[in-house]
């Protein structure tokens, strides 16, 4: 016997919810490792040299990329 187009939207449903609790579990504060990076908006990001500006061995990086504007397609 084959399920309804109803019985299947509301498994649809269901998994989404699931899914919903899934990611709000692995994206929850606790459950991040300690170095974890989830928030850049503070960073500055050199994007000659492919690094934030605060990261260990930005000072001796060298530039590795054009800058923004001079990269050719």
């Amino acid at each position: 016997m084959s399920e309804s187009r109803e019985d299947q939207a509301g498994e649809g449903r269901a998994d989404e919810a699931e899914v919903e609790r899934e990611r709000e579990e692995r994206l929850a504060p606790e459950n991040r490792p300690d170095d974890a990076e989830v928030d850049n908006t503070d960073r500055d990001f050199d994007e000659t040299k492919g690094k934030f500006t605060d990261t260990e061995g930005y000072e001796q990086a060298e530039e590795r990329f054009p800058p923004m504007g001079e990269q050719g397609a």
